[in-house]
């Protein structure tokens, strides 16, 4: 009986790991493990090192909205080129670019000499690399595994940035409270050096190369993306909630530090525990959706609600374990929700048209933050912390209400929908 029950168990576990049986993508995936732990770090890092400087919500959604801005404006055309250029070799630029940012924020911090508007202009900075940094690392992920595995590669991803989400905020929550907050910049500029080494020790004859059929110019490019994704009832009904769920629902990095020194009255050691609590959520989130086969619109639906309603619930805790437990849903709730939608997305599109999609899932899912952020801290300012999470629990609902508008008005005109519900129809 114990075999049997040992033997469930160990070939779950390689269902739900399978990805990583490809030498390129296991490498990727380590070396992310260690650069996103950095990454958390380092944004825990700015968000209390503002919220100190100035105490102001204000500015904390300024910071914020400054990294996400040029994801927003730019994304769909770094698309293009994604479609174009060799992947690989994006990514180690925009890394070692990443790398100089953090350094720079670690040599500001170290020397005690930080003012808020340099915080603002290496927010820029960062911003303008992730709008090319974040599709192509979207994209890329079909390049190191079949297509039956691309699926199972976005969960596992999903589950090594929720792990770093956990860690790594421990660790910068520990740090910042016994020696400050540079070296959580420090460490993460030195943890890009694991991925830039990771790309150049890949195998590229393992890659899946595939051959460019983008229109000659960009305009034909972004037209040729555009209209695909409208035009598909499938993605377009999956980024019309997307719009609502991450424009007003993904703003944790302006949320939390709201959330703990206005709601719960809490320190860097509180911000750290809530945020590992919504990572630990996340990462079981992940976990769940790795061993699954490709989501259907109604899973996608449902998480995007259970998201929404989690929220409600946490505009109205004041209990500290309470709000404990409600990240922790959150987290499972946010990651089955963004991880089946990326894969859904990759899985419905074209290969020629894949850099496209990520972008124009990067301009939603992350160039919306700068006009969550702002709404956050406005919202939070005028009103309330506790009530600005209540409306965009709200928008999250409103959103999917949206989606499933929208799709009953093409069924209604005789659309033919492509992928399958639960019981048989999408």
């Amino acid at each position: 009986m114990l075999n049997n029950r040992i033997t469930f168990l160990t070939a779950g576990l390689k269902k739900n790991f399978k990805s990583l049986r490809h030498y390129n993508y296991r490498l990727y995936w380590i070396s992310q493990l260690i650069s996103v732990t950095g990454t958390w770090m380092q944004n825990i890092a700015l968000a209390w090192l503002v919220v100190t400087l100035t105490g102001s919500a204000v500015a904390l959604g300024t910071a914020t909205a400054l990294q996400f801005l040029p994801i927003l404006l730019l994304s769909l055309f770094a698309g293009v080129f994604i479609d174009r250029l060799p992947k690989r070799k994006i990514i180690i630029a925009t890394q070692s670019l990443s790398a100089v940012q953090a350094f720079a924020l670690w040599i500001l911090a170290a020397l005690k000499v930080v003012t808020l508007w340099e915080i603002y202009a290496l927010s820029l900075f960062i911003g303008f690399v992730n709008a090319l940094d974040q599709p192509g690392r979207q994209a890329f992920v079909a390049e190191m595994v079949p297509d039956e595995d691309v699926g199972n590669a976005i969960a596992l991803n999903s589950l090594l940035f929720n792990a770093a989400r956990t860690v790594g905020p421990a660790i910068a929550g520990v740090t910042i409270a016994l020696v400050g907050v540079a070296p959580s910049f420090l460490l993460n500029g030195v943890s890009y050096l694991a991925i830039i080494v990771a790309l150049l020790m890949m195998r590229v004859s393992q890659l899946r190369i595939f051959p460019s059929n983008v229109s000659s110019t960009m305009r034909e490019g972004l037209k040729e993306g555009i209209s695909f994704a409208v035009n598909d009832t499938v993605i377009a009904s999956i980024l019309i909630v997307l719009i609502f769920v991450g424009t007003f629902g993904y703003n944790y990095s302006t949320v939390l530090p709201l959330l703990v020194k206005f709601i719960m009255n809490g320190g860097p050691e509180m911000f750290g525990v809530l945020t590992a609590a919504l990572g630990i959520g996340s990462m079981i989130g992940a976990i769940l959706v790795a061993g699954r086969q490709q989501p259907t619109r109604r899973f996608i639906y449902t998480f995007a609600v259970v998201f929404g309603l989690i929220d409600l619930a946490m505009a109205l805790s004041r209990v500290y374990v309470l709000t404990v437990i409600l990240l922790v849903a959150l987290g499972v709730a946010s990651i089955a929700y963004i991880a089946s939608t990326n894969t859904s997305l990759q899985m419905n599109s074209p290969m020629h048209l894949r850099g496209r999609i990520m972008g124009l899932y990067v301009v939603i899912f992350a160039g919306s933050t700068p006009i969550g952020a702002l709404f956050t801290g406005f919202i939070a300012e005028w009103i309330g912390t506790a009530q600005m999470i209540f409306i965009e629990g709200m928008l999250c609902l409103v959103g999917v209400i949206a989606g499933v508008a929208f799709v009953r008005r093409k069924a209604a005109i005789g659309e033919r929908e492509k992928v399958p519900e639960e019981s048989g129809t999408s």
